[in-house]
């Protein structure tokens, strides 16, 4: 069939300059491949293929192996040698670089954790290459959670990218299509929704009635074939993707008539469907008894090929081979781990725990204990430790006491990052106290490193130096060097709360452990630890580094709950700092976690960011936070929520709830100077009467304390100093309407005022209706007729609080409707 309604798309094409990425998106069977292959054959220079494959659990780095197959050099060898992923993504690169190709990555709404980092480094790299990067995939399959979701995001404000949606066809296109003697073209528009895979599919059995779905006209068309041809086509439909063809299990003339019917592609030595879908369609009408016997002999056939252990386990699923699943899940799963998609390797032990009655305990022990690594690596924390518990129970049934109390001991940190801190300090007592009971080793290792965590965790600065100095000492005897790396991070992790200098010498030793170990994991908690522990004590300029380095690690390797801590971490520096557009961002980066202190840290920052902006949503985001603060009963959770509701209460001329003093008083029976001073400032009963024990800055006068600030790095602190003395109030109304602060330079101007001090003219910071600077944005778009959900997408907020903002400005502005607000946003403008 011609291209029709896409000409314009094809010029674009044909047109995009050099070293550019290229979105092509839009529905299922909207005719992506069809406007790049016929992009693709107009070219002489080299063009890549490669594909992601619709399997339950994706091969990782799928299409760049289709791509390596069709390459030379370096890319090939790097693959056929599994080297490293960093040196396989530079040898893509390279290709880009040297030969000036064009890759195409199809369907990456299916791709891998390990295919999506692929195509965040070449994105990122690409300008400084002669190639072209082409995506395709669904966009109405890439929900707001989606993975794909995050490259999408890094290429949101790139100019450079060429982005091509396309829409279904018109009714006059369809009407194009199906000529003068076909059937009645607006009906077909209507019912196939301008689909042309849809459109195309029904066109080809145009003496059958219309199917309203795609499966309807896929097995309409199918009917048409010879039963040997339905056969071949049959044995082609239990291959997700593609099939090799000498795999194919029928006549080479049987596949070439359904090429000829249209149903079949045959692409080199693949053989594949012109559509996920209609290939889908097609195994789900084959009989049972017949798909059993089709993938056992793909599962045959592709194991004396020596194929990815990822396919061969799908098809031993499809099987029902128990035993090959449970042989191929564990190779696919550490292949998986080992290129860094510890999401795909979970998958695969959960394949094979589906698989595993029969099996002796001690190996589905291992089973789940392998799975719950995986999981807490892939962020699955709710996983992590239902697995590890039912590996508990079946070492204790099998009296292996040294693996039960090891394994007690990491299921406490799992416990610890669903915010489940009580059951975490039991879980580690309970380890311990075991370990004790037996002779020295790698149990009692793990119990003593992972009770120094939780201490450390929970701020018990002398019992988390004291246990893991010596949980370091008996790692280091045993060569467990995995352990070392945590405990000496436990161990510096508390060390910055008296001995900041120290501790980033222990955090760096920490750190070569854990590189040393290869265990990618220790490495990125040494990292987000670092940057974490530095900021709390602000020393802003480490933190941000080791942060970032902790991102980068982990975004690389599917770390997703250190990366998660390690964002959210980062977003708190920079809220600090008082770039609080960029701390904004990186909010929204954290995404959906499970690991708690993520979200605590994450819904701290964004909730004292809107408290200082005078945002509606403030209050809520803040309970939200304090809810799930309370739940874990840590100091350096509860700290930040209680002062920011604290902070909270005082602009708005309220008093402070219970949970300051009690957050107070247990910062001061832990000695966390920085808690102390900041809880400390909304609870002094006298003025100038401060704890010892408090930070330097808050034990200092307004003039030096701002100094101080400033030199951290602080500036809305700076600016809360110079409020507190009545000489330096104009220097603190500066200080908040630079920051946007308004709740803040409003009391300050109050305060003026109150003193017979002539304010100076307000900045252009301050609204004629009082609206906040993001409300003044909102009532712009408001102008444009845009609903909620396309205010947050512009705004990059959340639609709740682009909810929460409308209702604010209608109330300030005195109107009923949005129309009415948007039009006083005009006459304000025109006046």
């Amino acid at each position: 069939m011609a291209l029709l309604e896409r000409e314009q798309w094809l010029d674009a094409l044909r047109h995009c300059p050099a070293g550019r990425v290229v979105l092509v998106s839009g529905e299922a069977g909207i005719g992506k491949t069809a406007l790049v292959r016929a992009f693709c054959d107009g070219l002489t220079r080299l063009v890549l293929w490669g594909s992601c494959d619709a399997l339950r659990t994706p091969q990782p780095l799928g299409p760049l192996h289709d791509i390596a197959r069709q390459a030379t050099g370096e890319l090939a060898a790097a693959m056929a040698a599994e080297s490293p992923r960093h040196a396989m993504f530079t040898a893509f690169l390279d290709q880009l670089t040297v030969r000036e190709a064009v890759a195409v990555v199809e369907d990456a709404h299916w791709a891998d954790e390990a295919t999506l980092d692929l195509l965040m480094f070449t994105a990122r790299r690409i300008s400084t290459t002669r190639g072209l990067l082409v995506i395709t995939y669904r966009d109405d399959e890439v929900g707001s959670d989606h993975s794909l979701r995050a490259v999408l995001g890094a290429l949101a404000t790139d100019r450079s990218v060429l982005r091509i949606r396309l829409s279904p066809l018109s009714a006059a296109a369809v009407a194009t299509l199906v000529g003068p003697d076909g059937p009645d073209a607006a009906e077909l528009h209507a019912r196939a929704g301008g689909n042309p895979f849809f459109v195309t599919e029904v066109l080809a059995d145009p003496d059958r009635r219309v199917p309203e779905t795609v499966r309807d006209a896929v097995l309409a068309r199918a009917a048409g074939l010879r039963p040997a041809e339905r056969d071949a086509l049959n044995s082609v439909a239990v291959f997700p993707g593609y099939a090799p063809a000498p795999l194919v299990q029928a006549p080479r003339t049987d596949v070439d008539g359904c090429v000829d019917a249209g149903m079949l592609i045959r692409d080199g030595t693949r053989i594949l469907f012109r559509h996920e879908l209609a290939r889908l369609a097609i195994e789900e009408s084959i009989t049972s008894a017949r798909k059993t016997e089709l993938h056992e002999r793909a599962l045959a056939d592709l194991t004396r090929w020596g194929s990815d252990p990822a396919r061969l386990v799908y098809h031993a699923e499809e099987a029902g081979d128990a035993a090959a699943v449970l042989v191929h899940a564990g190779a696919a799963a550490r292949r998986a781990s080992a290129v860094g998609a510890h999401r795909q390797a979970a998958d695969h032990y959960a394949q094979a725990l589906r698989f595993a009655d029969g099996i002796s305990p001690r190996r589905h022990a291992e089973l789940l204990e392998r799975h719950g690594e995986a999981c807490a690596h892939a962020g699955r924390s709710a996983a992590a430790v239902l697995s590890s518990r039912r590996a508990i129970e079946c070492w204790r049934e099998e009296g292996d006491q040294e693996r039960e109390a090891a394994l007690m001991a990491y299921c406490s940190y799992y416990l610890w990052n669903q915010g489940r801190n009580a059951e975490a300090h039991a879980m580690v007592r309970q380890a311990l106290a075991l370990a004790e009971r037996l002779p020295e080793g790698p149990g009692l290792v793990a119990a003593y490193t992972w009770s120094a965590y939780l201490l450390m965790l929970a701020r018990d600065i002398p019992g988390a130096v004291r246990t893991g100095s010596h949980a370091a000492v008996l790692a280091e005897r045993f060569g467990e060097q995995t352990l070392l790396a945590r405990a000496l991070n436990a161990v510096g992790s508390a060390q910055w709360s008296v001995e900041p200098d120290l501790a980033e010498q222990t955090m760096l030793r920490s750190l070569q452990a854990a590189h040393a170990a290869n265990d990618d994991g220790a490495v990125g908690s040494a990292m987000v630890n670092l940057g974490s522990a530095a900021g709390e004590v602000r020393r802003y300029d480490l933190a941000e580094h080791w942060l970032r380095e902790a991102m980068k690690w982990c975004s690389d390797r599917d770390l997703d709950d250190v990366r998660s801590y390690a964002t959210a971490w980062l977003a708190r520096c920079l809220f600090e700092r008082g770039e609080w557009s960029a701390a904004e961002a990186m909010v929204e980066q954290v995404g959906a976690t499970e690991c708690t202190p993520s979200r605590i840290v994450a819904l701290t920052v964004l909730g004292r960011l809107r408290t200082r902006q005078g945002e509606p949503d403030a209050a809520d985001i803040l309970d939200e936070a304090s809810s799930l603060a309370e739940q874990t009963g840590d100091l350096q959770r509860l700290w930040p929520v209680a002062a920011g509701r604290a902070e909270l209460a005082c602009l708005s001329g309220q008093q402070p709830d219970s949970g300051l003093s009690e957050s107070y008083e247990t910062a001061v029976r832990l000695g966390i100077g920085w808690a102390i001073g900041e809880l400390g400032q909304w609870l002094q009963p006298e003025p100038g009467v401060v704890h010892l024990a408090a930070a330097p800055p808050y034990r200092m006068n307004p003039v030096e304390a701002a100094r101080a600030w400033d030199e951290l790095g602080c500036p809305y602190e700076s600016a809360m100093a110079l409020a507190q003395s009545p000489d330096h109030l104009r220097e603190a109304l500066r200080g908040f309407e630079g920051l946007g602060a308004r709740p803040a330079a409003d009391q300050v101007a109050r305060r003026m005022r109150d003193l017979g001090i002539r304010t100076p003219r307000r900045s252009t910071l301050a609204h004629p209706n009082g609206l906040t600077a993001r409300e003044a944005d909102v009532l712009t778009l408001l102008r444009f007729g845009l609903r909620n959900s396309e205010i947050a997408d512009r705004l990059r907020i959340a639609e709740k609080t682009a909810g929460h903002h409308v209702s604010s400005i209608l109330a300030k502005l005195g109107v009923r409707s949005r129309q009415e607000a948007a039009r006083h946003g005009e006459i304000a403008e025109r006046t």
